[in-house]
């Protein structure tokens, strides 16, 4: 738990660097968006259906409008979660964040698709008596719609998947198909 308070501190420090930079920098990419989809998550575990959510914040680090940079929360938990359920009083979950650079590719006025890949670190509470942080890699993609019309500000929906897969301790992995929406101003 401890460790999870440090990440979600460092979390809040680097989405305030994001806010205060997209001035400095007169960023015109910089947004904020959220996710939720269904999928897998394995590990120690047989494969399970899951939930999965996520809150990110991306911005462009200055070199190319094309490619920005994403801080994401993720928060995978069983499928049962949602299904009312008196007899199991716990239900598996990963949480973490990750670091992953984002390349799109515009093809008309609305039609956009993009590409992830970068490090990934997930918190494996699987098993009730599992606080383990293990550590790998995101790779993700998405086609979507750019609601804004040419201008900076606006919202772009899509839908993509994402899949994490992490090389230490109990290895644990997740595939997420997801609706994403994001909010750029």
């Amino acid at each position: 738990m401890k460790n999870f308070r440090k990440i979600i501190i460092i979390f809040n420090w680097i989405s305030i660097v994001f806010l205060f930079t997209s001035n400095i920098q007169a960023q015109d990419n910089f947004g904020i968006g959220v996710n939720f989809g269904g999928g897998s998550m394995g590990g120690n575990l047989v494969n399970s259906g899951s939930f999965n959510t996520s809150l990110f914040v991306e911005g462009n680090p200055g070199f190319d409008g094309n490619y920005l940079m994403r801080l994401t929360f993720v928060y995978i938990t069983d499928m049962n979660v949602l299904l009312p359920n008196i007899t199991n009083r716990y239900y598996p979950f990963l949480k973490g964040i990750s670091l992953k650079g984002i390349q799109s590719q515009d093809y008309d006025n609305s039609i956009y698709s993009e590409e992830g890949l970068g490090i990934l670190a997930l918190n494996d509470r699987t098993y009730s008596n599992y606080n383990l942080w293990d550590y790998g890699a995101a790779f993700s993609v998405l086609v979507g719609l750019d609601l804004r019309h040419g201008v900076e500000k606006g919202f772009k929906i899509g839908i993509g998947g994402e899949y994490g897969l992490t090389f230490t301790n109990t290895s644990v992995r997740y595939l997420s198909v997801y609706l994403q929406s994001i909010l750029f101003f």
